[in-house]
């Protein structure tokens, strides 16, 4: 697999936050990983509006119902 060298600068509360998290684990592998489950989220975003655009927004009393019932 090709990978490729980013340099990144974050925060340095974040970058402790993650550095605590790692536990041995790659640096890389984290954060590749991070940035595929925001990738995933983004789609995810897209494919709702698409939803709202196509059978209008989901209506707030079928919202609180289940909020109601969701842990």
């Amino acid at each position: 697999m090709a990978v490729r060298k980013w340099s990144v600068s974050v925060d340095e509360q974040l970058a402790s936050r993650v550095e605590a998290r790692l536990a041995g684990r790659s640096l890389s592998g984290f954060v590749a990983g991070a940035v595929e489950r925001e990738l995933e989220r983004e789609a995810l975003g897209v494919y709702l509006d698409d939803l709202d655009a196509e059978f209008g927004p989901v209506p707030a009393e079928l919202i609180e119902r289940y909020d109601a019932v969701w842990p």
